[in-house]
């Protein structure tokens, strides 16, 4: 029999990880396409929380990025009035640049059997007469598919989704040769940046990365670079004096949510950003790509025919599956991004290391970030 042929739409991280997924079973004809040349260069401060680590084990591909990651197992924490707190939860986060995460996720699944097309932009999905997804079509023309894996990140152009989005913008760069390098990242929630934060994560190399989030509808959104300046000269001036900038300034949207809306139908399936799987706290989406990527192709393999499709069935569950795993995480989330917010936090350092708030503030984090050191003890 013919084998299913799958088009994936996006070469990021959930993409990746459902082409993968779905190459391993050896089952189905898979196509990915990405408008960009790989590897390619990814706005993303590029922390794997355990559960993304997680992830990639799930994957087998952990094991590829073993030598060119950075670690973080220390935050540094500036509250909106100044204070700091130095944060050691036990939690350790891998820095993988996405140029090369992204990168190794998709060469996996082309080593199984899978193709991938870059610089091939998808412009619309392609609908019969019925309106079921028949494949897409490219600024080449237009491919036919049993099925279409929507992995088009945020903000996708072929959500299915109508509630109004949350957006997030987000502004970044890196550089070479500060003081910083080693296991520690910084979080500063600046009142500029309207409950949001800046950050600082290490990567490989002598290589650091600093970039902003801020809600879209705030008024400095209107002036983005100049913020970052601002940003960059107040909490990092003194190390960034003598650095050396790589490349430019990069930005992208993220959009949040804090449920989980209409991600599937009989012959489509969206995953990752594409889908708004992105926390509304830490704006972290890698983790949740990549396990609705590997939900997703299980769902596929479990269920899907190129007859029938999906059915209401299989497509009530995916979406069930993924608020049962990311919704806890995501309310954490927006309990923490909230928390940041509180105008009367003067005593922000004094607070989390002296009161309630630290132990708080330690069940929130290792909830956002998926700690998973219980379970590892228990199998153990």
């Amino acid at each position: 029999m013919r084998k299913p042929k799958v088009i994936v739409v996006g070469g990021g991280p959930s993409g990746g990880a459902c082409a993968l997924a779905l190459a391993q079973t050896g089952r189905y004809q898979i196509l990915v396409l990405d408008k960009s040349r790989y590897p390619r260069v990814k706005v993303c401060g590029s922390g794997l929380s355990p559960h993304a680590l997680k992830m990639l084990d799930r994957l087998s591909v952990r094991r590829r990025f073993a030598d060119i990651h950075g670690v973080i197992d220390t935050l540094v924490g500036r509250g909106p009035d100044g204070g700091e707190v130095r944060l050691k939860s036990g939690i350790e986060v891998w820095v993988v640049p996405r140029v090369e995460l992204d990168n190794g996720i998709v060469r996996a699944a082309c080593e199984l059997g899978a193709e991938f097309r870059e610089e091939t932009k998808v412009t619309d999905l392609l609908r019969d007469g019925a309106g079921k997804v028949v494949g897409v079509k490219t600024e080449a023309g237009e491919l036919e598919a049993d099925l279409v894996v929507c992995a088009d990140g945020s903000p996708s152009r072929f959500s299915i989704d109508e509630a109004p989005k949350t957006t997030i913008r987000t502004l970044m760069g890196w550089w070479r040769g500060t003081p910083w390098s080693g296991r520690t990242a910084h979080m500063v929630w600046d009142r500029k940046l309207a409950g949001y934060y800046a950050w600082m994560f290490p990567e490989t190399g002598d290589v650091i990365n600093i970039g902003l989030t801020i809600p879209e509808h705030s008024p400095e959104t209107g002036r983005l670079k100049a913020l970052f300046q601002e940003l960059l000269d107040e909490h990092w001036g003194d190390g960034l004096r003598d650095a050396e900038q790589i490349g430019k300034w990069m930005g992208h949207p993220a959009v949040i949510t804090t449920r989980v809306g209409p991600i599937a139908e009989s012959h489509a399936i969206w995953v990752g950003e594409a889908a708004r799987m992105v926390s509304p706290g830490t704006v972290e989406g890698i983790g949740f790509a990549l396990e609705t990527g590997i939900t997703a192709a299980g769902v596929i393999d479990q269920a899907f025919t190129p007859a029938g499709g999906l059915s209401r069935l299989a497509i009530a569950g995916y979406r069930a599956r993924l608020a049962s795993s990311m919704l806890p995480k995501f309310v954490a989330g927006e309990a923490f991004a909230r928390a940041v917010q509180v105008p009367r936090l003067r005593l922000f350092a004094d607070q989390l290391l002296h009161g309630p708030a630290m132990g708080w503030l330690n069940r929130t984090i290792r909830l956002m970030f998926g700690d998973n050191r219980n379970e590892a003890r228990a199998a153990g």
